[in-house]
């Protein structure tokens, strides 16, 4: 049994006072037998007991052992912690960047984004081109409805869940088409999902695939929570901005022709302009009025004037630059905006673009037998700094009127030998 401690201090000091006593006295004998008992005492007491140390160690050393258990948990779990901390910064901003996208034309930049963030080899997407077609810009992947039903096919039996696929990317078919490869990959891992349609359930309106050539990095076993909702953020992502870009196309395109209307020139342009004034370059506006247009409404008909107008739209769509502005302001009115063109360059441009229109077969637009035509009447005016969009287009306006009602001798189609009346000098061709 383990004596109290403060019992055996008492026991040991009471020793050492008999001896202290016996030495100042000077008492031999005493002192002998007082130094006797405290060796007895000491080794009884101290010697002879099992060694406290030796259990004191023993406590250290579990407790060390158990503190370092403990800590080894500690930091595991800290690092746990913190690796959910980075994978749920990373998820937020990955899903951030996703739900910034207000416009078709912001995905291909913001999909690589992801790619950085993500650190992934390769990220594609490839979209239903029947429903993104002429929305998307290049970048992304577009299919057919049909190719890419006959696609994942080979996911069956669940063609619609948002996983179609993860593992090794030699167990699929032709996986260079979800990769936007020319050649598959001879090895690696990949992850394929699927992308609804917010609105028409088992819809697919796309793919998103992405590979790396590490054979482990996409396991069939890893957990795709995250996977999955982003891509159904991205999927509902994409249509919204697919219907965003429906409706600004019916508030600045003209519905008649399909080219934009003066909305969206009012929208533009200025941007253009400041540009050019603060860059010192040359922009020029030329606006267009067609002669003989009236005479096709009059005498075909309303019907063969709006053939003429896509047609007229057609021709004049195909001069222009990718960066020109062209528009139809209303009527057989059009404008079209070039920017960094100098003067001869727009009087090239006006001289071609009077050939092209005087060149339009209306009999063949409007499928009536005639020999009506058409021309143009061609304003032209440069931008001065400081000058505003409506004053640049009233200065054109302005030149256009001024050509039209100039006088001038008009080539008529020939007549037949038989009639041979020569053509009258200054008559007008509207």
């Amino acid at each position: 049994m383990t004596r109290n401690p403060n019992t055996l201090l008492a026991e040991m000091r009471d020793l050492i006072a008999a001896a202290d006593t016996s030495a100042r006295l000077g008492d031999t004998q005493a002192l002998r037998k007082n130094l006797k008992a405290l060796g007895a005492w000491i080794r009884q007491r101290i010697l002879h007991a099992p060694s406290p140390s030796e259990h004191v160690v023993r406590e250290n050393e579990d407790l060390r052992h158990r503190l370092k258990i403990s800590k080894a948990g500690f930091d595991s779990m800290v690092a746990s912690y913190k690796g959910l901390l980075d994978t749920f910064e990373t998820f937020r901003g990955t899903i951030d960047l996703v739900q910034h996208i207000k416009r078709l034309e912001e995905v291909p930049a913001t999909l690589d984004s992801i790619r950085k963030l993500r650190n992934l080899h390769t990220l594609r997407l490839t979209l239903d081109r029947d429903i993104f077609g002429g929305r998307i810009p290049p970048g992304i992947g577009l299919a057919s409805a049909r190719t890419l039903r006959d696609r994942i096919r080979q996911f069956s039996p669940t063609p619609h869940a948002p996983r179609l696929f993860l593992g090794e990317i030699g167990r699929i078919e032709n996986p260079g088409f979800f990769l936007g490869m020319e050649e598959d990959p001879p090895a690696g891992s990949c992850f394929i999902f699927a992308l609804g349609h917010k609105y028409q359930q088992g819809k697919v309106i796309g793919i998103v695939a992405a590979y790396d050539p590490d054979p482990e990095r996409y396991a069939p076993d890893k957990a795709t929570d995250f996977l999955g909702h982003f891509c159904d953020i991205l999927g509902c992502t994409l249509i919204t901005a697919l219907e965003h870009a429906q409706l600004e196309e019916l508030t600045v395109r003209d519905a008649l022709t399909g080219v934009n209307n003066r909305a969206y020139l009012e929208r533009h342009a200025p941007r253009i302009l400041d540009f050019a004034t603060r860059k010192d370059l040359p922009v020029h506006l030329l606006f267009i009025d067609l002669n003989g247009f009236k005479a096709v409404n009059d005498t075909l008909g309303h019907e063969a004037g709006d053939l003429v107008l896509v047609g007229v739209a057609q021709a004049i769509r195909a001069m222009v630059r990718k960066y020109d502005i062209f528009v139809r302001m209303g009527g057989d009115e059009f404008v079209i905006l070039l920017p960094d063109t100098d003067g001869d360059m727009a009087a090239i441009f006006t001289q071609r673009l009077r050939q092209t229109l005087a060149g339009i077969d209306v009999s063949a637009l409007s499928g009536l037998a005639t020999e009506l035509s058409i021309s143009a009447s061609v304003g032209v005016s440069r931008h001065q700094p400081g000058q505003s969009l409506d004053d640049l287009i009233r200065s054109a306006d302005l030149r256009m009127y001024e050509e039209k009602t100039a006088p001038r001798v008009i080539p008529t189609r020939p007549l037949p030998p038989e009639i041979n009346i020569p053509p009258l000098a200054g008559e007008a061709g509207q």
